[in-house]
């Protein structure tokens, strides 16, 4: 007999044999769970670690600015009250520092307002001697910094501008008094008042059986006026050491 029969129909899958199980993919569920873990543990110390360094970074750049903001409202306190007598080591130091500061960032120590800075006058220079004839310091004009400032023939230096000046002194003893003691100050001539006060003093002791040096400094911060005129004076001049004598001074505002 003759099978006229056709379907379009694909015929139906051959049943499985006995026994026979279809293979499964491998899978890959543990590993995928350990990387996500891992992953997850990476973003959280990365964030962690930024939130960390930044908090650091921040700490310091405040309590920088701290320091910085108390260091000029001490030195501005010191100009304001400086307007008299009283000396101020502290804000001189202060204002040393700064002073320090802006010369390594801008190359070297640029003062644009009135400043002095001078040398003794050394014994080669001394033709006359005139060094040992007074207890006032004579300086060697030559080898020094004047700017804005004039120094008189008597060796004073005379301010031109009125304002708080920064002053400094700085004499070296090589030889001891048996009869008082080793002191160096700075005077202020005011022609207003007329008179002559000494503004800054201090010692320094050598023992006499010794051939050592000791150094006597002063510094201040002073209001001063128009054509007051500031000097140094030692108990003897020829127990100082020239080459270690140094006085100036530099106008703060």
């Amino acid at each position: 007999m003759i099978n006229t029969f056709h379907s379009s129909y694909n015929p139906p899958p051959v049943p499985p044999r006995a026994g026979y199980s279809k293979p499964q993919p491998a899978s890959n569920t543990s590993l995928v769970k350990f990387l996500s873990v891992m992953l997850l543990l990476l973003m959280i110390l990365n964030f962690g670690g930024f939130l960390y360094l930044f908090q650091r970074l921040n700490t310091g750049k405040y309590f920088q600015f701290q320091g910085s903001y108390e260091d000029v409202k001490r030195l501005q306190d010191c100009v304001d009250q400086s307007t008299g007598d009283d000396s101020n080591t502290e804000c001189g130091k202060l204002m040393e520092k700064y002073k320090a500061i802006i010369a390594k960032l801008t190359g070297g120590p640029h003062l644009t307002g009135p400043a002095a800075h001078m040398t003794a006058l050394t014994e080669h220079k001394d033709k006359t001697s005139g060094f040992l004839k007074t207890k006032r310091l004579l300086w060697d004009e030559g080898h020094s910094l004047l700017q804005d400032v004039r120094l008189s023939e008597q060796e004073k230096l005379t301010i031109q501008y009125s304002g708080t000046y920064f002053i400094y002194s700085q004499v070296t003893f090589s030889k001891n008094s048996h009869s008082t003691s080793l002191k160096q100050s700075i005077r202020i001539i005011r022609p207003k008042k007329q008179e002559d006060k000494e503004l800054l003093k201090s010692f320094c002791s050598l023992n006499p059986d010794s051939s050592n040096m000791c150094t006597a400094s002063l510094a201040g911060v002073f209001r001063l006026e128009k054509d007051q005129q500031l000097y140094v004076t030692v108990t003897n001049t020829s127990l100082v050491n020239r080459d270690s004598c140094n006085f100036g001074l530099f106008k703060l505002r």
